[in-house]
């Protein structure tokens, strides 16, 4: 595992100790960390991505992410040719080949070189996916910014952090950008079951724009 510079003491100790239990899973293809903890000591969590090369993750990878989980680990598995089979998947893959602090862990990296093209189908698809997701779940977590990049990637713009995301949203999407709550950098991080309903109005207009 190459150095992380960013993790603190225990949390790099942490990490060495969940790639180990992953490894131990069968099929595992490669590990992938992403996100605030791969440029900055001002991390929140860790994210990380465990590629397989079954269709299906093992189900112990749900029991290792909740282990980590109370450490600030989000752990997820993904089929390394998800993008052949899943609609809303493309996008993800394709933020995941342009995101520039992206670090492999183990094993390699599934999408070099690979070319997608989606169109405004795919984006309401994941739009649609995410906003009925946290409803079923309310696990509002990332859903904002998460659908706003995905809007972001159709236009092949790729936001580094969440104040990012929203800067470029209202710059390339002004018309969507004036259903955003006012304070819309607020709902990046505290979304809940509360105020969910208050962000309604945009996932209407926007999946009636990207529906056409």
């Amino acid at each position: 595992m190459e150095e992380i510079s960013y993790l603190t003491k225990r949390d790099t100790i942490l990490l060495e100790k969940a790639i180990k239990e992953i490894k131990r899973l069968p099929n595992v293809y490669g590990i992938l960390q992403i996100g605030s903890s791969t440029y900055s000591k001002n991390y929140r969590d860790i994210d990380l991505i465990v590629f397989f090369d079954k269709i299906l993750p093992p189900p112990k990878i749900s029991e290792i992410n909740k282990k980590y989980g109370k450490y600030g680990f989000y752990i997820e598995g993904n089929y390394i040719k998800d993008c052949k089979i899943d609609r809303g998947v493309k996008i993800f893959i394709k933020f995941l080949s342009n995101l520039k602090t992206k670090r492999i862990l183990y094993g390699k990296y599934p999408y070099y070189n690979l070319r997608i093209s989606i169109n405004k189908i795919d984006v309401a698809y994941n739009i649609r996916y995410h906003y009925n997701f946290a409803l079923c779940t309310q696990d509002y977590g990332n859903i904002l910014s998460v659908s706003m990049n995905t809007m972001l990637i159709y236009k092949n713009i790729f936001p580094q952090n969440k104040k990012e995301t929203l800067k470029l949203f209202k710059k390339t999407y002004p018309k969507l950008a004036k259903f955003l709550p006012n304070n819309a950098e607020f709902y990046l991080r505290n979304t809940n079951k509360s105020n969910f309903k208050n962000l309604h109005k945009f996932f209407q207009e926007s999946l009636v724009f990207f529906s056409k």
